[in-house]
């Protein structure tokens, strides 16, 4: 009968020989910020240039307003605008979403759910 710690290891055994075989499989949506310590910041979010950022914090503040009050009363430049506001924040999400790290994530809940079942 093995005991807990053999077990633990084997466990742990499993899981990093998982993580090293899936570990290129994906590109990390977060790195480490080069400034700022213990900070992260994301990849792929990039912008074509301040246009492109004023558009894109102007989309979501209307999106923004919109949703907390749809009968909020906007000119009709922002509601002619409304489906590029939209496509506008559809693309940051996309951007900001984890591309590929699912599978790690996969393999460290079950990690984490064997070592909670009873030995």
């Amino acid at each position: 009968m093995k005991s807990k710690n053999e077990s633990i290891n084997l466990n742990e055994e499993k899981l990093i020989k998982k993580l090293r075989f899936h570990g290129n499989d994906h590109d990390p949506t977060l790195v480490p910020h080069p400034w700022f310590k213990d900070k992260f910041q994301p990849t792929f979010f990039y912008l074509d240039g301040h246009a492109d950022l004023l558009l894109t914090v102007r989309a979501l503040i209307y999106l923004s307003m919109r949703a907390i009050n749809p009968e909020l009363g906007s000119d009709d430049i922002m509601e002619r605008n409304e489906e590029e506001f939209i496509h506008q924040a559809m693309t940051i999400a996309n951007r900001l979403m984890p591309v590929g790290e699912e599978a790690l994530m996969d393999h460290l809940n079950e990690f984490y759910r064997g070592e909670k079942k009873p030995k």
